[in-house]
């Protein structure tokens, strides 16, 4: 009887680098378990996808140990390769928004215990114009935290690095004109923030209140944060934002299955933590249980 096969995807620099301990963890579970363990570690840029690509249709269980980025890039992979291969997710990076988002244990032991007797939960996926995004499309204040966040930053001082970088953000915030239009409801004016996500925490910064987020239904939620009036109103709401409080005068929060975003200028966005590039024009969809989860 041939042993069951499992793919691990590892990047060996997320996070506080943690990943390369877990490792150890990973493959002495899965080995005892009876699979026959492929490990391949990430170096660059897209490596992630192309690992399942080119060795996924095997499989009968990948796992990604690594940040948010890291496992964007192994749900592109199964998307591009139209896979239904079960996920497991041993989190490593620095934020990982999205396992907060499921309450995913932050020791490799436990997820494993997870991995190996949990079952796989459909989730969502992202449509950005011709990209995939796991649970965040991002633009305005605050988006370009988590990739300028310098590596080393981040390695020595984790989750406080985004908060240090977030401070200084403010600083330099400009708001940009924008015309959204999520489900034929229609924002205008200016703003200093936009997102279309599936997470109850954005950026380690904001947090969205989980009886709002279903990872299943078909639906992300939209927040926009309209200009202020001056610095004391913007601190007023970032400091509504961090804890769950909306100021309905700024801040614009609703559940929708497309969204379109117009801005007067390119603006730079931000998918899963990662550069999303200079874009004026944008849509953005909800592909509905796109991929199955072991939680």
């Amino acid at each position: 009887m041939n042993s069951r096969k499992a793919l691990v995807i590892l990047n060996p620099k997320a996070g506080m680098k943690k990943s390369k301990k877990d490792m150890f963890e990973i493959v002495d579970r899965l080995s005892k378990k009876g699979y026959r363990v492929s490990i391949q570690t990430t170096t660059c840029s897209g490596d992630g996808t192309r690992f399942v690509l080119e060795y996924g249709a095997h499989m009968d269980l990948i796992i990604c140990c690594g940040g948010d980025g890291t496992l964007n890039e192994v749900l592109n992979g199964l998307h591009q390769a139209h896979l239904s291969v079960p996920l497991g997710y041993v989190p490593a990076g620095t934020t990982n928004d999205f396992a907060r988002t499921f309450s995913l244990p932050n020791k490799a032991e436990k997820c494993m215990d997870l991995i190996l007797g949990g079952w796989p939960r459909n989730c969502d996926l992202g449509r950005f114009n011709d990209r995939n995004f796991t649970y965040i499309a991002s633009l305005g204040a605050f988006t370009n935290v988590s990739y300028s966040t310098p590596q080393k930053l981040k390695n020595i001082f984790g989750h406080s690095a985004y908060l240090w970088e977030g401070i200084k953000e403010i600083r330099n915030i400009s708001p940009f004109e924008a015309t959204i239009t999520a489900d034929g409801e229609t924002y205008e004016g200016e703003f200093v923030f936009g997102s279309v996500s599936n997470s109850s925490s954005i950026g380690g910064l904001f947090k969205l209140n989980s009886l709002d987020v279903r990872m299943d239904d078909g639906e992300f939620e939209l927040m926009l944060i309209r200009n202020p009036k001056n610095l004391a109103d913007l601190h007023g709401i970032v400091q509504g934002l961090v804890r769950g409080k909306y100021d309905p005068r700024y801040v614009v929060f609703t559940h929708a299955k497309a969204v379109d975003v117009h801005t007067e200028k390119p603006q730079t966005w931000t998918l899963d933590g990662e550069s999303g590039g200079e874009q004026q024009d944008v849509h953005i969809e909800v592909l509905h249980n796109a991929f199955q989860l072991i939680v």
